[in-house]
């Protein structure tokens, strides 16, 4: 049982990782290249993303993965993209950095595996060989896809803010965190570990990622945020391959495609020519996107002029690739 111990001012500050983490995603990802993921499009997912690895890198990807802590690093869920989550990691001192590499490669007993170990002792070649072998996997198993993960994010920050807002912290946090509930000021999630974590002032981090299916993940450091990673729930799928636009399949082809046209201004000539379609189907398109309030319209002489509400390009945005 995993118990997190919260203050009045832990409650104040907990909330939401704003964007998915790329070093954090790449080490689910990592462990999910070695295990299998159990998702419906994991096995799809795992096999794209080994035949894109070259040989030459699959040794140092391996040791990505070949070790798995039942933590995270808080560090690494502020860095906007994997280069700067990369500096940070590289940038740190001595003591830092292995403190940083315990949480992201050790398993229990197991201490930090040897490419990474060479590479904290000075060693060139496999400070080299670990980085390119990062950049290869995030590459191949993450960036492919990382339009669904950040639109998954988002739809679940979009979920659960609405849930805040209308039930309050304590209940959010149970319905969010797989297998949590309350006792008193201490948040139990069902878990394997057996860990109590004190916030102590520093605040929760909460974030959900695709890679991991298992029970909830915390990390800690001093002086930062605790971070709870949890299993992204299994309706945020992620797209594999030559699918079907999900938007398509909700709104249709072409109400899609007028749609995405309408991130920006056009009158319902221009929706008609740019698309091949008549001017009347072109109408009614946007007479309907205006009754779902995707998109908004106002007339311009003899010409009608639309474009996509806040909540339409919200759409859009979260069904690109």
């Amino acid at each position: 049982m995993l118990r997190i111990v919260f203050t009045p001012d832990d409650l104040a500050s907990t909330r939401f990782l704003p964007e998915p983490a790329p070093m954090l995603e790449l080490k689910f990802a990592a462990v999910g290249l070695r295990q299998g993921i159990r998702a419906a499009w994991g096995e799809r997912w795992r096999s794209q993303a080994l035949a894109t690895i070259p040989m030459s890198a699959q040794p140092a990807v391996r040791h990505l993965g070949g070790h798995f802590s039942w933590a995270v690093s808080p560090t690494f869920a502020h860095s906007a993209d994997l280069d700067e989550g990369m500096e940070t990691f590289l940038g740190f001192g001595a003591e830092r950095l292995r403190e940083e590499m315990a949480l992201y490669f050790s398993a229990p007993n197991s201490g930090v595996p040897l490419l990474p170990r060479y590479a904290l002792e000075g060693d060139r070649d496999a400070g080299r060989a670990l980085v390119h072998g990062t950049k290869t996997a995030f590459a191949a198993a993450v960036q492919p896809y990382w339009a669904d993960i950040r639109a998954n994010h988002h739809s679940e920050l979009a979920q659960h803010g609405r849930l805040l807002a209308c039930r309050g912290i304590g209940a959010a946090l149970t319905t969010v965190i797989p297998g949590a509930s309350w006792s008193g000021d201490c948040l139990l999630i069902d878990s394997p570990q057996d860990r109590t974590v004190r916030l102590d002032g520093r605040g929760l981090l909460i974030t959900p990622t695709p890679f991991w299916t298992g029970p909830p993940l915390v990390g800690e450091l001093p002086d930062q945020p605790v971070l709870v990673a949890y299993p992204a729930p299994a309706v945020l799928s992620i797209r594999v391959g030559a699918e079907s636009d999900p938007l398509a399949a909700i709104l249709g082809a072409t109400r899609a495609a007028v749609l995405r046209l309408l991130s920006t201004e056009h009158t319902t000539g221009d929706i008609a020519r740019q698309l091949g379609i008549s001017a009347a189907s072109a109408s009614a398109h946007s007479t309907a996107l205006r009754a779902a309030r995707l998109i908004s319209s106002r007339r311009d002489g003899k010409a009608m002029i639309h474009r996509a509400t806040v909540l339409g390009l919200d759409l859009i945005g979260l069904n690109t690739r």
